[in-house]
């Protein structure tokens, strides 16, 4: 049977329609795809405010360390050698001394060994509290510090022997106890948006790989 012109333009329009859904269903699946795909792959808000916790951590520790390099001791009133390991906080000379500054002749070449933003409302960066220069985390607490004063090539662990609130870190922590010691010439860590140092499951720390 022949198709008369009538039936051929509304076969023609009629696969013209479907191919045009096609390609609309196609495109909107692609969509669907490419969203679904950055949503996995950008971080929520709480993981960026830990990336930038744990960024100025790396950053502070890469300091500590390279100014020990350079001088065979940190950066502190401390006279180098001690018995007892040092454990203080992000604020003092030590900043003013990292960011070039020849304080107490701690850096007579005036190396600027870390660039650290201001703080916004004593949040996440250096601020002064009288003379004193102060690096806050996001949370708006001092960062604290552990410094092998006394060159054994090794801190204190602070985790050490702390028992998590939450069951399932507190059973891998007894399947895999923290070590005594941290095998590191500097450990730095946040007390994370608790504020408090002893809950360690929000504490960011330096020597912890996440």
């Amino acid at each position: 049977m022949l198709m008369t012109d009538e039936r051929r333009t509304k076969l023609m329009a009629g696969c013209a329609s479907l191919g045009k859904c096609m390609l609309i269903a196609v495109a909107v699946f692609l969509g669907l795809l490419l969203l679904s795909i950055h949503q996995s792959s950008c971080p929520t808000d709480s993981s960026q405010l830990y990336l930038s916790v744990k960024s100025v951590t790396a950053d502070l520790k890469n300091a500590l360390d390279c100014y020990e390099t350079d001088f065979h001791r940190f950066p502190i009133q401390e006279n180098g050698k001690s018995a007892e390991d040092v454990v203080t906080r992000s604020r003092g000379i030590l900043l003013q001394v990292l960011q070039g500054e020849n304080i107490s002749m701690l850096n007579p070449r005036e190396v600027r060994y870390i660039d650290l933003p201001q703080a916004r409302n004593h949040k996440n960066g250096l601020w002064q509290d009288g003379e004193e220069w102060v690096l806050s985390d996001r949370w708006g607490e001092p960062y604290y510090i552990a410094l092998d004063t006394n060159n054994d090539m090794q801190v204190p662990n602070p985790e050490f022997g702390e028992i998590s609130a939450d069951p399932k870190r507190a059973e891998f922590d007894q399947k895999h106890p923290q070590p005594k010691m941290l095998q590191v010439i500097t450990a730095i860590y946040s007390s994370g948006p608790d504020r408090d140092p002893k809950t360690w499951s929000d504490n960011v720390c330096s020597w912890r790989p996440h």
